[in-house]
Formats: structure tokens, sequence, C-alpha cells
């Protein structure tokens, strides 16, 4: 894969959750996994309408690849570093070649 393609800087966010000493409610942080260069593509109503897929059902599908690893998985998110645009991992990385790449929808974060 051509670094070319991979055009966004992003860092892969997992989530570290601690107990409250007080009240013993779950406190929930984003720590840094790793940094990465991405694709990040928007998909539009013409390609969701062109697959037979539950993409509707996504709030802003966002179509991610990256180069091979294979730790990523759907309880993580990205950070796109210049935007500040945080996308969570809504379905489980598919392989992209020989351990080339990696591909995966994500979508906006909600708050």
């Amino acid at each position: 894969m051509r670094i070319g393609k991979l055009d966004r800087y992003v860092r892969i966010e997992r989530k570290s959750v601690t107990k409250d000493p007080d009240y013993g409610s779950e406190i929930v942080n984003w720590v840094l996994y790793k940094n990465a260069w991405a694709s990040i593509l928007d998909v539009t109503t013409k390609m969701q309408e062109s697959t037979n897929s539950d993409l509707r059902q996504l709030k802003q599908p966002t179509r991610v690849t990256m180069r091979y690893d294979s730790t990523i998985d759907v309880t993580m998110r990205l950070v796109v570093v210049d935007t500040g645009r945080i996308l969570n991992i809504v379905s489980q990385p598919a392989e992209i070649g020989r351990r080339e790449a990696i591909e995966f929808m994500a979508e906006n974060y909600e708050r």
C-alpha cells in the first residue's frame, strides 16, 4: 500500500475504566493506544444505496483504511488529529491483501 493514499494522521485510543473510590461508579477515560496514518472516506448517500447492508443505520458512516494491525478492534476509537473529529469503530476490521492493510467502518462520536 502506498503511503500517499493514507493522508490523515489519527490517534487510536482505547477505553480505560476505573472505579470512583467514593461512590463506586465507573469513570471512563480514553488513553492513547497508537498514532497512525489512515484514509478516511465519508460514505455518501449514493454509496449507501448501492450496497445492500445496514450502513443506513449509522449516524455518518465513514470508511477507514490503514496499514495492517491485528490489534485494532471495535472497542477503540479514532481521533483525526488535524480536525479533532472523533470516530467510533463500529465494524470489526477486515484484512486487505496479505496483511497489507485493514479496513473498517466508523461513525461520528455522539457526546
